[in-house]
């Protein structure tokens, strides 16, 4: 811990408590969150059960969500009608936890019959202080600084065809043309945009077209939006001694029928405490859109006043920062990280992954990020695994 937190993080006891409320400040108690706790886990790992053991579903193209509302309702059945609504909400607010996880707006989205494809890493999770560029920074160690070029947009990818070896002209077999003008003969070509990017520009970007089979992939892998709010206050501590994490319980159940000015902010399934007077806040799906059109004041005043509500104090300490995600509105980006939708299958990230080759049977087009993954797409890991993996077939390529 040392080693990765500078003296403005080094203070906070990690991982101590966590604190459950509703967004009216009254407390859920634990052990109500551990019942609930133990059923979602237990469903998800039925969920899971599908795909690894190869099973039908109850239902023809179903969902996470759909399952594990229908199973849930059934287990309410057996305790006391007083307690529904509050377990229905603890419930929803795992279910929201989970489509961050997963990255799409809801688990209604995520195909049941795939779910169980993605293979978590054992070990924790780690917040890195200091930022997720320390970790680019590393990787770029050894690579001469001229060899990544800045500024250099790519506005289209000509290559030879499945059936020929060279561009007509030249000796390479495909050609990378930027926006500024530049031009990049290759032998191959690692493909490493996002999928977002992929499905809004792969129609102008590749020439010829990608084969039918590769577009079609492209389109039925799925890419959702998953934003953090980082609040930054002049003091703190912001939530009570030893807490860490505040996670919020509301009925979230209708949550689709109010307007959006107003339920964006109901979509923040936790509050986490990385330092005193740093708070972190995660939301998804279109509210995380909505959320990156508002100026950094709205957030913070909205944020500030539901906290207020919810801790039941009647001032917190100004404000200094907040530091907000943007992925939707990138326009290199378009969106966080896929997930498999109702009516996909992992065979599209196999399919979506493969190289393609020219006439003579070498890769000219190669595909890497993490939308390439079977395992383990929608993570940082998988995203550096499949470029290790594309690099190594040229390794082997050039070796034998």
């Amino acid at each position: 811990q040392k080693k990765w937190l500078n003296p403005q993080f080094a203070g906070r006891k990690f991982g101590q408590k966590h604190m459950f409320l509703t967004e009216r400040g009254e407390p859920v108690h634990a052990k109500l969150v551990e019942e609930v706790d133990w059923i979602f886990g237990m469903l998800m790992g039925q969920v899971e059960d599908f795909y690894k053991e190869q099973m039908p579903t109850p239902l023809e193209n179903d969902s996470v969500g759909a399952f594990l509302e229908r199973e849930f309702e059934e287990k309410l059945l057996q305790v006391p009608t007083q307690d529904h609504k509050l377990r229905r909400m603890v419930f929803h607010q795992r279910m929201l936890n989970e489509a961050i996880i997963a990255g799409c707006h809801n688990m209604r989205e995520v195909a049941l019959s795939e779910e169980g494809s993605f293979e978590e890493l054992p070990g924790v999770h780690y917040v890195i202080p200091p930022g997720f560029h320390s970790v680019v920074d590393a990787l770029a160690q050894g690579i001469p600084e001229s060899n990544i070029l800045m500024e250099h947009a790519v506005s289209q990818i000509t290559w030879c065809g499945e059936n020929s070896n060279t561009l007509n002209g030249s000796k390479y077999p495909v050609c990378v043309e930027c926006f500024n003008g530049k031009k990049f003969y290759a032998n191959h070509v690692i493909n490493t945009v996002s999928l977002g990017y992929l499905k809004k520009h792969a129609g102008r970007l590749y020439n010829p077209p990608l084969p039918e089979h590769k577009l079609q992939a492209v389109d039925r892998i799925s890419i959702g939006t998953v934003n953090k709010i980082v609040l930054e206050f002049e003091s703190g501590p912001i939530l009570p001694n030893s807490v860490n994490r505040l996670e919020v319980m509301c009925n979230r159940m209708d949550l689709e029928n109010e307007p959006m000015e107003s339920r964006w902010i109901r979509k923040i399934s936790f509050f986490e405490a990385i330092a005193d007077s740093v708070l972190i806040g995660w939301l998804c799906g279109r509210e995380a859109e909505y959320m990156e059109t508002l100026s950094d004041e709205d957030i913070g005043q909205q944020c500030v006043a539901w906290l207020k509500v919810m801790l039941r104090k009647d001032n917190l300490p100004k404000i200094k920062r907040i530091v907000r995600s943007g992925w939707k509105s990138n326009p290199y980006t378009l969106g966080s990280y896929s997930f498999i939708p109702v009516g996909a299958s992992a065979e599209d990230i196999t399919t979506l992954a493969e190289p393609i080759m020219n006439g003579d049977d070498k890769p000219v087009l190669q595909f890497a990020g993490e939308a390439t993954h079977s395992t383990f797409y929608s993570s940082s890991h998988g995203a550096m695994l499949t470029g290790q993996r594309e690099a190594d077939r040229l390794v082997d390529l050039y070796n034998h």
